[in-house]
């Protein structure tokens, strides 16, 4: 390209530009100079007196455009020059690398001597300038982002846990420094980068300002040293007096600017996914210095530290396993915050949580015979269903801290298998013991409690019914794990409505039997072992389809979850528009836990359960179903451990057997001691006369190849008592929303920063849908002078303790001068923010502080 033609471009480009300047001290270009040819720029050589040429630019000149040829050295001092005016607003050709790389991101001429101070070796690459593209741009290019930018670029290939994409905020390339530490040879590495480009000073500088240091220089002990001011007073920020017994106390920073400074950096860190470590797991390495248990023994077991350290969310979950069974209460507080943070920690903050959750529901029963058979109905779908749903839990999350845990578990693990062990002994076992002496005493008392029947399901529910509605029956979808499905679907639509009923499974709890009671029929008889509704065989999709065809005509039919899964909006719209009334058959939980190579998997199996059948009723939702009935032919027990040979029963001696699992036996007459028996009439729709036997409690009988943890076709609570979920998709929002209160009494910010508790004051449920709330400090003024918390209230926890959630909110540098500010939590939908749902003045102390 030619002299004439980068000019001409020059000007093409920049519209406002009046005046090009070209330096030649070697007279390189002159030719072409002599030789200029241009009709709208006019070549002007430089070789007269600076004044004079300013005056003939400015006035004879001064509405056309100019290329100034000036055949000397660019100047280094512009302030008496008497072009500088003119070069300041214009533009400088530079027809080297360096000056096609201004050219090409448009930087002021005043920056090449920095350009060409990191061009060679750094800004030549492309890489480097896919990195610094936010600041190569003619208003943000500066001296002090340029180098942060190369500091940054070098940080991420340098440090194993950083992975910067673009240019960080200066506190995040501080925060990075320190990740580095954690690393001592690539640290060094880093420190070497640094002094060749000549970065290391004004790191040291930046360290030294961010953390009150003695020295300047990028040095390890320097970072080291931040750290340990870092994590020292992170955690004493709320300690109001330091103790002469505290061998860290010069570590102390005095001013509030600073520590404030710190909490920003530090909430930054947290929400930087560039930063793979968090603050807790650098400092714990680089500031081992700082021990976080000499502070407790300075300033005694109830202080109240600014931050968990690892070491102390461990002793957290000590502290928690040790309460567990004696205050669950307290050892679920303990654990509370934990279970968000992930890692080995989190994961065993999740087992304590669930652990205990099963010994506060026990704490509320002396005893688990609760009474007659009414009473033990309403208190297990009431109440004691959430010890079964706490056990699930705690097996899944155990199973999850053993497979990841980095150190021994035998902490833990003591205290899991203890629980296993009360699960039977003090739960499962009893309950069942007395509910089914209950039943046996009177079976004839079931027709008269006030709970549905399995039999009774079609006329209760569908025979009247008009409104499209499709019944998805879920092979073993036991109460409570519809209690969670019912919580989880309120927490994701607001529009939809549920409410559960129970109702109790005939007996034999088996997939044949439970099936056939939840088609519509007058009378089951059997023949063998296989059930008839009327006469016809309700095995299979097309037998049940006759009848229930044969109830409503062309207006129902049955379906398997995987012939529902292969159809289209279009083509689902329109079976349910030809067939209104839809039988769904999901099987799931029941498929993997009948087998005894996969039984183990029957607890993940009942997440993917509900997943599965959350999809469904979506998408039976778009296909314009809004009634669906979730119900389930028999529920299930589960043990985690093999079942000892004390549990294990020898089958009766009967005649006439018809059929038997490991978990009953039907047939018209048995001898022999132990167990439970039920005339067949009783306990079924079945017109036989015929008896179920039971195993004792939860037993198992021995059955060659059955599975032994997970079992079903008796007559225990949670094999009997199963779910009639109804869900509702409401057309537009009718429930209320959630409330909100504030739980923390202090009204007085003195350290920078405010923790506050926040209370779901209801559970989400059909009447009261989920809230998110936007909380944070305002001044006077209405200006945000903290971070902004997002808080998400969709607890369907019965408990109020378990609604509670704290956050942090720290002020920032624009919360200097501020006496008194508001605590505001706004619902995410007030986009204007005009009507907070929390509002709370609090006086700000300690703010301003001398820095000396």
């Amino acid at each position: 390209m030619t002299l004439v033609e980068r000019a001409a471009k020059q000007f093409e480009t920049h519209s406002d530009l009046r005046v090009l300047f070209f330096f030649d001290p070697e007279e390189k270009q002159r030719p072409e100079v002599e030789g200029w040819d241009h009709e709208s720029i006019r070549c002007v050589v430089g070789n007269g007196a600076r004044f004079r040429l300013r005056y003939r630019l400015e006035q004879e000149l001064g509405e056309e455009k100019v290329f100034l040829y000036l055949p000397k050295k660019r100047p280094t001092d512009w302030e008496r020059d008497p072009l500088a005016d003119l070069w300041f607003a214009n533009r400088e050709l530079r027809i080297d690398r360096e000056g096609d790389f201004m050219d090409e991101y448009q930087l002021p001429a005043r920056y090449r001597d920095l350009v060409q101070q990191f061009f060679e070796g750094e800004l030549e690459h492309k890489g480097r300038k896919r990195f610094l593209s936010s600041i190569l741009q003619p208003d943000r290019f500066k001296e002090e982002s340029l180098k942060r930018g190369l500091a940054a670029y070098h940080a991420k290939e340098t440090f194993d846990h950083v992975r910067f994409q673009s240019v960080p905020k200066e506190d995040q390339l501080l925060a990075a420094i320190l990740t580095g530490a954690a690393e001592p040879e690539a640290f060094d590495e880093y420190q070497e980068v640094c002094d060749e480009l000549g970065l290391a000073d004004d790191l040291g500088r930046r360290l030294s300002q961010q953390f009150e240091l003695d020295t300047t220089g990028l040095t390890y002990e320097a970072v080291e040293t931040a750290a340990h001011k870092m994590k020292y007073n992170l955690l004493m920020r709320p300690v109001d007096a330091v103790r002469s017994e505290d061998k860290y106390r010069k570590l102390k920073i005095q001013s509030t600017l600073v520590l404030n400074q710190l909490e920003s950096m530090k909430a930054g860190w947290e929400e930087n996914g560039a930063l793979e470590q968090s603050p807790e797991e650098v400092l714990d390495r680089v500031a081992a210095g700082v021990d976080e248990t000499h502070l407790l023994e300075v300033y005694g077991p109830d202080v109240t530290f600014g931050y968990l350290t690892p070491a102390l969310r461990q002793r957290r979950i000590t502290q928690a396993l040790s309460e567990v069974k004696r205050t669950p209460s307290e050892a679920k507080s303990s654990v509370g915050e934990l279970r968000a943070i992930g890692g080995p920690i989190g994961r065993a903050a999740e087992v304590v949580w669930h652990v205990s959750s099963f010994y506060q529901v026990l704490r509320g029963y002396r005893s688990m015979d609760v009474g007659d058979l009414r009473a033990f109905v309403t208190e297990y779908s009431d109440d004691l269903h959430r010890a079964d749903t706490a056990y699930r839990k705690a097996v899944g999350a155990y199973r999850q801290f053993r497979d990841t845990a980095e150190g021994p578990v035998d902490a833990i693990g003591d205290v899991y298998n203890q629980f296993l062990h009360d699960y039977h002994e003090e739960f499962v076992h009893p309950l069942n013991k007395a509910w089914q002496e209950e039943l046996e005493a009177d079976p004839e008392a079931l027709g008269s409690l006030p709970f549905d029947r399995q039999g009774q399901f079609y006329d209760e529910y569908l025979a009247d019914e008009t409104q499209k509605t499709a019944v998805i029956i879920s092979d073993a979808l036991r109460y409570e794990v519809a209690q969670e499905l019912s919580s989880r679907m309120l927490q994701r639509d607001s529009r939809k409505q549920t409410s559960l009923d129970s109702m109790l499974a005939a007996l034999p709890s088996v997939t044949s039997v439970g099936q056939a009671h939840l088609l519509p029929h007058d009378r089951i008889h059997l023949e063998g072992d296989t059930p008839y509704n009327d006469g016809q065989s309700t095995q299979g999709t097309r037998n049940r389809n006759k009848i229930l065809q044969a109830a409503r005509e062309s207006a129902v039919c049955a379906r398997t979850y995987q012939d529902l899964k292969g159809l289209s909006q279009r083509e689902g719209r329109d079976l349910f528009q030809e067939h209104p009334l839809i039988y769904v058959y999901h099987d799931h939980i029941d498929a993997i836990g009948d087998d005894r190579k996969t039984e183990e998997k029957v607890i993940p199996a009942v997440d993917e359960a509900i997943r599965d059948l959350q999809q469904l009723v979506r998408t039976l939702n778009n296909w314009n179903v809004y009634q669906v009935l979730l119900v389930a032919d028999h529920g299930f027990l589960y043990m985690e451990n093999d079942p000892p040979d004390a549990m294990q029963e020898s089958f009766p001696e009967v005649e006439g057997r018809v059929f038997r699992c490991n978990r009953s036996i039907v047939s018209k007459s048995s001898t022999g001691e132990g167990g439970y028996r039920f005339p067949l009439r009783s306990v079924s729709d079945i017109d036989e006369d015929l008896e179920v036997r039971v195993p004792r409690a939860v037993n198992r009988y021995h059955l060659q190849g059955a599975g032994k943890r997970y079992a079903h076709g008796g007559a225990s609570l949670q094999e009997m008592l199963v779910p009639v979920l109804t869900v509702h998709k409401a057309r537009e929002d009718k429930a209320e929303k959630v409330g909100a209160r504030l739980l923390s009494k202090e009204r007085v910010i003195r350290s920078g920063f405010l923790n506050v508790e926040i209370l779901q004051t209801e559970a989400v449920s059909s009447s009261r849908q989920p809230r998110t709330l936007l909380v944070g400090l305002y001044d006077n003024d209405d200006e945000l002078i903290s971070q902004e918390k997002t808080v998400t209230l969709d607890s369907t926890e019965e408990e109020a303790s378990g609604r509670t959630q704290g956050l942090k909110l720290t002020l920032g540098n624009q919360s200097e001068g501020v006496n008194f500010c508001y605590l505001r939590a706004y619902d995410k939908e007030d986009h204007d923010k005009l009507n907070p749902v929390i509002e709370q003045r609090y006086s700000v102390k300690r703010l301003i502080e001398p820095d000396f």
